[in-house]
């Protein structure tokens, strides 16, 4: 049976899909309307959305990664507009091409250490209407297979295939490859307010890849991870889980579910790779628990309409290991933080969509001219797919 377009599937919810009731008793926070109202509008060029969502996600996440990342410019955004996946001549293939086309773009920045995250944003009044349901769940799962380029992704599913990003470094001038995993996360405008608040997103629908070795590489223009780096970056990591949203201010009533993730208690006796002075001394640095699984792509429990329902699974053993302890996640961490090697091939094989006159072997010098004109490439190759 043929697969529906992410046009089609658009449609249905456009003209049938259930709105949600939930946003008659709780508007948008202030920050996603505010943002909402400039992506929606016809008055603003795609690099002014592009610029004032940006800010929007140096303040409007708990991701320390991420606003750092945003702060810097360090996230490469693919923005597309309600518009153009419904001009797009062959649907799905023309949507495909292009979603990859940016994601290689991004790829050959980041072997350039300028940027550790890719970003997709589908932006639709359409979609920011609807309710979290079977319906914008199937369209979500249909825009992450194509951006992951798999036939199919069930609910609560664990993938083996990763999203790859390779980093350049130099040491004693000697060029040395990096190969760094990640695993993509949805985020819908649907969650602002309800207990997965901490996955919202102004403009519709957001998919994200954040490399967190590579970052922490890059930032600090680093050729190898010392044991000090892991350990700032577990205690960043260990303040996004702690910002957590908490729920509704008083008088309205708490949530259940909130926070969606939090920290839990060390246990006496387990050294820790945090200094003494850190303030998450007092807690886990192995683990974190939560109301989803970060590792899933498409999170079931984000698409039911209730703000909080009264029953949810709780994941008790997320992993923190993976950032620090290379023993007992070996895989993982090397994968993850550490990095493993790669070739040129590996490289070329991730942008081969990408036009001659940046590769990144005989292209060494990836200046701000050039990154520019791959801009302008990748917006002309959006503007011939268009009906």
């Amino acid at each position: 049976m043929a697969r529906r377009h992410l046009a089609e599937l658009l449609l249905e919810l456009k003209f049938h899909g259930a709105v949600d009731r939930f946003r008659s008793k709780r508007p948008f926070s202030s920050d996603i309307a505010a943002v909402n109202a400039v992506l929606f509008s016809e008055r603003y060029k795609k690099r002014e959305k592009i610029r004032v969502y940006r800010e929007w996600l140096e303040q409007g996440q708990p991701c320390v990664f991420g606003k750092v990342a945003a702060k810097n410019k360090n996230v490469f955004i693919c923005l597309l507009e309600e518009r153009e996946i419904l001009g797009m001549r062959r649907g799905d293939d023309d949507l495909r091409d292009t979603i990859q086309e940016y994601r290689q773009a991004w790829k050959r920045h980041a072997l350039e250490g300028l940027s550790s995250s890719f970003l997709i944003l589908l932006v639709s009044p359409t979609l920011v209407e609807k309710e979290p349901n079977d319906e914008l769940k199937e369209f979500c799962r249909r825009l992450m297979e194509i951006y992951m380029e798999l036939e199919r992704i069930e609910d609560d599913a664990f993938h083996d295939q990763r999203e790859f990003v390779f980093l350049r470094t130099v040491p004693v001038n000697k060029t040395r490859l990096l190969k760094f995993s990640t695993l993509p996360n949805v985020f819908c405008a649907q969650g602002d307010g309800r207990w997965w608040h901490d996955h919202r997103t102004p403009g519709g629908i957001m998919i994200t890849s954040n490399a967190l070795g590579h970052f922490t590489y890059a930032r600090g223009n680093k050729t190898e991870l010392t044991d000090r780096d892991k350990a700032q970056a577990l205690q960043q990591a260990m303040h996004t889980i702690n910002n957590a949203y908490l729920g509704p201010a008083k008088p309205m009533k708490a949530y259940k579910h909130c926070p969606a993730t939090a920290l839990v208690p060390a246990t006496v006796g387990v050294p820790s790779p945090l200094p003494a002075s850190s303030s998450f001394c007092a807690y886990s640095p192995d683990r974190y628990r939560g109301f989803f699984h970060t590792d899933h792509l498409i999170p079931s429990v984000f698409f039911r309409k209730e703000k909080d329902p009264a029953a949810l699974p709780s994941y008790d053993d997320l992993s923190l290991r993976y950032i620090w302890n290379g023993t007992a996640e070996p895989e993982d961490h090397r994968g993850l933080m550490t990095g493993d090697s790669a070739t040129w091939y590996d490289v070329r094989r991730n942008m081969d969509r990408l036009p001659e006159w940046v590769n990144p072997e005989t292209t060494p010098l990836y200046s701000v001219q050039l990154r520019a004109q791959l801009g302008s490439w990748l917006e002309q190759r959006l503007r011939e797919r268009q009906a």
